[in-house]
């Protein structure tokens, strides 16, 4: 003790010791012990808080191993037979009825002849042609006949139709004069035709059935309060059941499971005293306990960096498994574990966090599922397959009938499991509790993926995370950050556009999350919102602000502002934190280099120029996701930049942008293998390709447009006059990139900035504006791109 409290002080002396990551240690260290205590707890519920005579051997639901015989001889009151008995007899009691209630049959008779009169009108309509007064029968809200009826109704003669009408009349006063319950009221419908006189011929007699059906009204309704009272008579007559067991008699036969009655007999025998297992329960647990945070503690160590690093969503993630845990408690020890929906678990946490993770969270509750349900190895494989089944059926969970498919798939494996471990009960005249549970177990996947949705929207609402539905709304165009992007940095949002579709494609290449990355990386330069004109994507034609500054250092702040702006942006329009990692770690702790040589060459003294001035604050990338970001940003603004015009081309620029990243350290944390890079450069220069492709210099031909149009220039196709610019002069460029990737001797073109928001509902989607407007107005205003 001596000895503890000396190497304390001496730590909590030292000036330095409550660093950021001192502190996250010490909250993950707090997470893990919170996490083991409750396992331990939740799992030793019944050593700990002893209910009645309840043990973890002997439990409804439980198969016994052998046969299980009294002990003695004994009668007793079965509270389960005397219940079962009395619900029989209230069942038995029949519902009690008022006496018919002749209003019912005066206002039925009212209705018939009002729309009676109404069809008589009708009929009479001088002016109204067949099909006018077909369409007026069809507006009589009291009944719904077909059409065939309704123009034989209208083609009657009158003598006919008056008979008619004298006919439903009397049919309907003399069936409402007898008592009609709800109940009876479709056989005495089906009856109505016996109720027509012969006189009638068969088109004449279905439409006064077709009437009369729908006139015909219960006129007699059951009474609750007399109901109820006979039935609490019936169960309050109710004899007690007895059962009698002589001694050595048997109570539950070895392989049969233990139901309610049997469990009742065991504790009126007193067998199911519990017993001095506390200790090994709570022993059992811990180790179960620490064998799961053993397990997912390691993986999470080793392959999930970023998830490591997040204590929020290390948090989220063990309270949500605790309630599932708790859960499993709650629906253990009877027939009901077969509805319990372990896989929701696995569901939820996809929404989330990676596949893989969520797998080993559904395994681990399994396995913790088996230990609860007294080692039951059918359990633990329901949770276990249905778990592992949802979640890689639920992979990419975007839309909401993902995750009905994804529950359909685990209903599926749990019908198979059940019946693997019950297929004996065919032989032993027990299908139809077979049946039961079958029909539990497909309810279970149903239920799995309802609770699953209802958690990741209270999630998603919550605790503002980067859920699959949350991802979803914050991609959709018409987000209020992304509109204001569009209008104030047009040429930000076409390059956030072009590297989101790059980022996209390496990522499900690589299997990373692409769909956080896209989102991602709609977002990561929202900073050049605040000074947009600085950003050469931006500016206009001939107009560079840097040369006005004429001073390096400021313009690189800047420039490097992009990064702490874009940050504080996504914290006011509440991004989540994750997407603010990639915000923060786009350009990791790379060099302004264009401004940086532009210091040097300005210096008197070039070692006074301190490059951290001109270095983005980081970090580095820290995942697979923002390295990727890192990436496609580089190579889509350089191949920009440069315009390659061959393949090979752009494929040297981009081996040469991923070679500058890794020569400067800026992908040592973010797990990428060399395959992995090799992939990405492989998919880059696919895309860029694509996008940054020449186009074929047609030559001059005569004119074919009708008089009034103009020709495109000479050299050039209609499509290209309609949806190319015209090339800018090149100017000073100030590419945001290192100084050893900078392309000095070219530059990029400009583009005009749009001056208004009408301006800006012209832009195409490649960018530029003025798309539909001709060459000769583009000259008048100057400012053409």
């Amino acid at each position: 003790a001596r000895l503890l409290r000396r190497w304390s002080d001496a730590w909590l002396s030292r000036p330095n010791w409550a660093t950021p990551q001192m502190l996250r240690n010490l909250n993950l260290v707090a997470l893990v012990l919170i996490f083991v205590l409750l396992v331990t707890v939740i799992l030793s519920l019944d050593s700990i808080f002893p209910a009645g005579n309840q043990t973890a051997d002997l439990r409804i639901g439980s198969v016994v191993d052998e046969d299980i015989r009294a002990p003695r001889s004994l009668t007793y009151v079965s509270q389960e037979l005397t219940e079962r008995a009395r619900q029989a007899a209230v069942d038995a009691v029949a519902p009690i009825y008022d006496p018919p209630d002749p209003t019912v049959a005066r206002q039925q008779l009212d209705l018939s002849r009002a729309i009676l009169t109404y069809i008589a009108n009708v009929r009479q309509d001088p002016y109204g042609t067949r099909s006018q007064k077909v369409g007026d029968l069809k507006m009589i809200a009291a009944f719904d006949l077909p059409e065939v009826l309704l123009q034989r109704i209208v083609e009657l003669d009158d003598d006919t139709w008056r008979t008619i009408e004298g006919e439903i009349i009397n049919v309907l006063e003399r069936v409402m004069r007898e008592p009609i319950r709800e109940p009876d009221l479709a056989s005495l419908r089906d009856q109505l035709p016996m109720q027509v006189s012969v006189r009638f011929d068969s088109r004449q007699a279905d439409v006064i059935v077709a009437i009369l059906e729908d006139t015909v009204r219960p006129n007699q309704f059951e009474n609750p309060d007399a109901t109820e009272a006979a039935r609490l008579e019936a169960a309050a007559a109710t004899e007690d059941e007895t059962r009698s067991f002589a001694q050595g008699q048997v109570i539950v036969r070895a392989g049969t499971r233990i139901d309610e009655i049997d469990y009742e007999t065991l504790q009126a025998f007193g067998l199911l005293q519990p017993q001095n297992l506390g200790g090994q329960t709570l022993l059992r647990s811990l180790l179960a306990s620490l064998t799961i945070l053993l397990g997912s503690g390691l993986y999470i160590m080793r392959f999930q960096p970023v998830l490591r690093r997040d204590f929020q969503m290390l948090a989220l993630l063990v309270v949500l498994f605790l309630i599932a845990l708790l859960g499993a408690k709650i629906f253990a020890g009877s027939d009901q574990f077969y509805l319990y929906p372990a896989a929701a678990v696995a569901l939820l946490f996809v929404s989330f966090v990676p596949v893989e993770v969520a797998i080993i969270g559904g395994l681990s509750l399994a396995m913790l599922y088996g230990i609860i349900t007294g080692g039951s190895l059918e359990a633990m494989a329901l949770a276990g397959f249905g778990s592992l089944v949802g979640a890689v059926s639920l992979r990419r969970a975007e839309r909401v009938n993902t995750f009905f498919i994804a529950g359909l798939m685990i209903s599926l494996v749990n019908l198979l499991v059940v019946v693997m471990f019950n297929i004996d009960a065919l032989s032993n005249g027990e299908s139809g509790r077979l049946g039961i549970f079958v029909i539990f177990s497909v309810l279970n996947g149903i239920f799995a993926a309802a609770v699953a949705l209802a958690g990741m929207y209270v999630v998603t609402l919550g605790f503002n995370l980067p859920t699959s539905l949350k991802l979803v709304e914050l991609s959709q165009p018409n987000q209020s950050l992304l509109q204001r992007l569009l209008r104030e940095a047009p040429g930000t949002y076409q390059h956030s556009l072009q590297v989101a579709n790059l980022s996209e494609q390496a990522a499900l290449a690589l299997g990373a999350n692409a769909q956080l990355v896209r989102v991602a990386a709609l977002y990561h330069d929202i900073g050049k919102m605040l000074n947009p004109a600085f950003f050469i994507e931006n500016q206009a034609e001939g107009v560079n602000p840097h040369d006005q500054l004429n001073d390096p250092v400021r313009s690189a702040a800047i420039i490097l502002s992009h990064v702490p702006d874009g940050d504080r942006l996504a914290k006011q329009y509440r991004l989540p934190a994750r997407i603010r990692d990639f915000i923060l770690e786009h350009h990791g702790t790379t060099v302004v280099g264009y401004f940086y040589k532009q210091a040097l060459d300005q210096a008197e003294e070039p070692d006074t120029v301190d490059i951290e001035q001109f270095r983005y604050p980081g970090p580095r990338p820290r995942s697979r996701e923002t390295a990727i970001l890192m990436l496609a940003d580089s190579c889509e603004s350089t191949v920009r930049a440069r315009k390659p015009t061959t393949r090979q081309q752009i494929a040297d620029i981009v081996g040469e942008m991923v070679d500058i990243r890794l020569r400067d350290g800026q992908m040592d944390d973010a797990d990428l293998t060399t395959r992995d890079l090799k992939t990405i450069r492989t998919i880059f220069v696919e895309m860029l390709q694509a996008v940054f492709h020449p186009r074929i210099n047609y030559p001059t031909l005569p004119s074919t447009r009708r008089p009034g149009i103009e020709a495109p220039a000479a050299g050039r196709s209609a499509a290209d006059e309609r949806t190319e610019p015209e090339a800018a002069p090149e100017v000073q460029a100030v590419p945001n990139a290192p100084l050893d990737e900078t392309p000095l001797p070219e530059v990029p073109p400009l583009r005009r900035v749009a001056k208004s928001t009408q301006e800006t509902k012209a832009v195409n989607a490649n960018g530029d504006k003025d798309s539909e407007r001709n060459p000769s107005e583009m000259e008048q205003d100057g400012n053409g791109t």
